[in-house]
C-alpha cells in the first residue's frame, strides 16, 4: 500500500454556467469564447500564485497555498467577467467554490474528501457567484478587502456528505450580488420538544410542566435555521414509551428535547437533555435550580442553549422574546398555562374551561396581553365551530382589541385581531393585521393559517393556497392547512400540486389518528382528502366514525356536507348542511365560496339555506 504524502491547501473549482446552452447558441464561435474564458482565468491564477491541477472543458481545478490568494483570484475573475461587454453580451457567467483542507498528494495532483467538498461547493453555486466554506471564512476574515463583504447563506447538505456545511457568499463590487437559492437543500435541524415529566408528586402540576415545554417551543420558533415540531404532534406522544430513534422517526425530528420538572413551593428544578434522534446520543444536558419567579428567563435560557448546541442562530431582534411575551406575575402565568392547556384540546368543553382560566389570569394581571389573545382565540373557536352569534363575535372583538392596546408589537395580538376582523368580514383590515403579525413573527402558524382561511372564504383561492402552504411549512405536522391548500389548488385546476398536498395531508392525519383515534376534525378533514384522491370507501368510513362520535357538531356536519357534495350525494349533503346551520353555523362566505359545495350550489334547497342566513 502506497503512503501518499498530505498537504493542506486552498482548493478552487470553477466552471461556466450553461456552457452547453452557450455552445448551441454560439455555434463555432463558442470555441473563441471558451479560449478567451480560459485565458482570463489563467491570468488571475498566475497573478495570485495558483497552481492549475486539472482543466476539463470549461472547468478548472486549482490549488493555492493560502485561502486569501484563492479568494483574491475569485474576486478578480468575477469583476472581469461582470464588467466586460463581450462577456455580458453572450451571457458568460462563472461559478466558483473555495474550500481549505488537507488532501493526499498523488502523481496526478490532489485527492481526498476535502477536494470533493470544494467541488460540491462549486456545484451548488450560480453563475457569477463565489461560495466559500466556513474554514475559508475564518482564514480570510482579517485580510478581506474593505470593499468586499461576506453573506452568511446558512447550512446546506452537499451531495454525498452526511453533515451540513456552512456556506458564505462573497459580495464583490460591480458584480451581481443577488442570486436564487443554492442548488441544494438547506439544512434545518428539526427539533421535537416533548412534554416535560412532572416530578412534583402532584398530578395537578401536569399543566405547568406542559406549559414550560410549550413556551420553549415558542422560543425555538424564533430561531433562524431551525424547524420545530408542532406542539400538537410532540404532545401526542405524551405517556408513550418510545426510544429516541422511534420518536425521531415518528415526528421526523433530528433532535429531541426531554425534560423533567420538580416544583416545590417557590422552588423550581428543571433537568433537560437534548438527544440526537438518529443515534440516541446526548448532544447537551443541564440542570437548573431556580426560584419560581425566574421561570420566564429560564425558558429563554434553555432555548438559547439548544440553539448553541445545534449551532444555529437566534433571530437577533427576538432574542428576548419570552421576557417580552410574559407577565411578571407567576400566578397569572399559571392560569394562562391552564387556559392554553384546555384550549389545545380543541373541544367545546375545553374551550369553555380555557375562557375561565384566561379570565382568572386577567383578574390577577389586567395587562396580560397573551391572556387576552387566548380569550379572543376561544371566542373565535366558539363563533366558527359552535355558534356564530353576535355575543361570541363581540367577545372576540373586545379581547383582541385589548391585546392590541396592551402589546402593539406582539404578533399574536395582531393575529387575533385579524381573525376578529375576518369574522366580521372586514377583510382589508384583517389582511393588514395578518401581514403585520407575519412581519413581527414569520413563524407564527396562526397568522398564516387564519389569513389563508380568510382568503379562502372570499374566494381568493390563489392567495389562499399560497398562505395555507406557508402555514404548513411553519407547522409541518398540521393537517388542516395542507389539506385546505390542496383543495384550493384543486379548485384552481393545479392538479399536481393539489394531489401532492392532499396525499401529504392524509399521511399526517393517519399518523395523528394513531395517537388520537377519536379526533373528529382530523377524521372529517382526512376523509375530505381521501375522497378528493378518489378513495371513496375509506373516506366514507372515516366520516362515519366522526359522525358516530359527534353527530350534532355544527362544523363536523358542514364538513360532512362538503364530502357528500364531492361524492355527488346531494340529498345527504343538503341534510348535513341544513343541520349545521340549525346547530349555529352561519358563516355564509364559506357556504358561498367553498368549491366542495359546487354540486349543490344551484339547487333550490341550498339557495333557500343561504336566504335563511341573511
Amino acid at each position: 500500500m502506497i503512503n501518499y504524502p498530505k498537504e493542506t491547501k486552498a482548493f478552487f473549482f470553477s466552471d461556466m454556467e450553461g456552457s452547453t446552452r452557450l455552445a448551441q447558441e454560439l455555434g463555432e464561435s463558442y470555441v473563441q469564447i471558451l479560449e478567451r474564458h480560459r485565458t482570463i482565468i489563467r491570468m488571475a491564477l498566475n497573478r495570485f500564485n495558483g497552481r492549475e491541477i486539472d482543466t476539463a472543458g470549461d472547468g478548472f481545478f486549482v490549488v493555492f497555498d493560502q485561502a486569501k490568494m484563492a479568494v483574491g483570484a475569485a474576486i478578480a475573475i468575477q469583476q472581469h467577467f461582470a464588467t466586460r461587454e463581450w462577456a455580458k453580451k453572450v451571457g458568460l457567467k462563472v461559478r466558483i467554490g473555495i474550500h481549505y483542507g488537507e488532501a493526499l498528494v498523488t502523481a496526478s495532483g490532489f485527492t481526498g474528501l476535502e477536494v470533493h467538498r470544494a467541488s460540491r461547493i462549486s456545484n451548488v453555486a450560480h453563475g457569477g457567484q463565489v461560495l466559500i466554506s466556513e474554514i475559508v471564512r475564518q482564514k480570510i476574515k482579517k485580510s478581506l478587502p474593505e470593499t468586499v463583504a461576506l453573506k452568511d447563506l446558512g447550512s446546506f447538505l452537499l451531495k454525498d456528505f452526511d453533515k451540513p456545511n456552512e456556506l458564505f457568499q462573497l459580495l464583490i463590487p460591480n458584480t451581481q450580488t443577488e442570486f436564487p437559492p443554492l442548488r441544494t437543500n438547506i439544512f434545518r435541524p428539526n427539533v421535537a420538544v416533548l412534554p416535560f415529566t412532572n416530578l412534583s408528586g402532584d398530578p395537578e402540576q401536569e399543566y405547568f410542566c406542559d406549559g414550560i415545554s410549550a413556551e420553549i417551543i415558542l422560543a425555538l420558533d424564533n430561531t433562524c435555521g431551525l424547524n420545530v415540531v408542532s406542539r400538537s404532534s410532540s404532545f401526542a406522544l405524551k405517556g408513550k414509551t418510545l426510544n429516541a430513534r422511534e420518536i425521531g422517526k415518528q415526528l421526523g425530528a433530528t433532535a429531541i428535547l426531554e425534560g423533567a420538572v420538580r416544583k416545590n413551593d417557590n422552588q423550581l428544578r428543571i433537568s433537560v437533555e437534548l438527544v440526537d434522534a438518529s443515534s440516541g446520543t446526548n448532544i447537551w444536558s443541564s440542570r437548573f435550580d431556580r426560584k419560581l419567579q425566574d421561570v420566564f428567563e429560564l425558558q429563554d435560557e434553555i432555548a438559547h442553549n439548544i440553539a448553541k448546541a445545534l449551532e444555529v442562530k437566534l433571530v437577533p431582534d427576538r432574542k428576548n422574546g419570552i421576557q417580552v411575551r410574559q407577565t411578571s406575575n407567576v400566578e397569572a402565568y399559571d392560569f394562562y398555562l391552564k387556559g392554553r392547556r384546555a384550549y389545545y384540546q380543541f373541544s367545546h368543553s375545553g374551550v369553555k374551561l380555557a375562557i375561565q382560566m384566561f379570565q382568572r389570569a386577567i383578574e390577577i394581571d389586567d395587562e396580560y396581553a397573551l391572556a387576552y389573545c387566548g380569550l379572543a382565540d376561544c371566542y373565535s373557536f366558539l363563533y366558527m365551530y359552535e355558534k356564530s352569534s353576535v355575543e361570541n363575535l363581540r367577545e372576540v372583538f373586545l379581547a383582541s382589541l385589548q391585546a392590541m392596546e396592551l402589546a402593539p408589537f406582539l404578533a399574536e395580538a395582531h393575529a387575533s385581531r385579524g381573525i376578529a376582523l375576518s369574522l366580521k368580514k372586514q377583510y382589508k383590515k384583517a389582511e393588514s393585521a395578518f401581514e403585520r403579525a407575519i412581519e413581527l413573527n414569520p413563524s407564527l402558524f396562526e397568522a398564516w393559517y387564519h389569513y389563508g382561511r380568510a382568503s379562502f372564504a372570499q374566494g381568493k383561492l390563489g392567495q389562499a393556497a399560497r398562505l395555507l402552504y406557508e402555514a404548513s411549512r411553519t407547522r409541518p405536522g398540521d393537517y388542516q392547512s395542507i389539506l385546505l391548500a390542496g383543495q384550493a389548488y384543486g379548485s384552481l385546476g393545479i392538479k399536481q400540486l393539489a394531489k401532492k398536498a392532499q396525499q401529504r395531508g392524509v399521511g399526517i392525519v393517519e399518523k395523528h389518528l394513531q395517537l388520537n383515534p377519536g379526533d373528529t376534525r382530523a377524521l372529517s378533514l382526512g376523509a375530505n382528502g381521501l375522497v378528493a384522491l378518489g378513495e371513496r370507501k375509506k373516506g366514507l368510513e372515516w366520516l362515519g366514525r366522526a359522525l358516530t362520535l359527534e353527530p350534532e357538531d355544527p362544523m363536523l356536519l358542514y364538513n360532512a356536507g362538503c364530502i357528500y357534495s364531492l361524492l355527488d350525494m346531494q340529498e345527504e349533503a343538503l341534510n348535513c348542511l341544513e343541520r349545521s346551520f340549525g346547530a349555529g353555523l352561519t358563516q355564509r362566505d364559506w357556504f358561498e365560496n367553498d368549491s366542495n359545495l359546487d354540486a349543490v350550489r344551484e339547487l333550490p334547497r341550498f339557495q333557500t339555506l343561504l336566504e335563511k342566513m341573511d
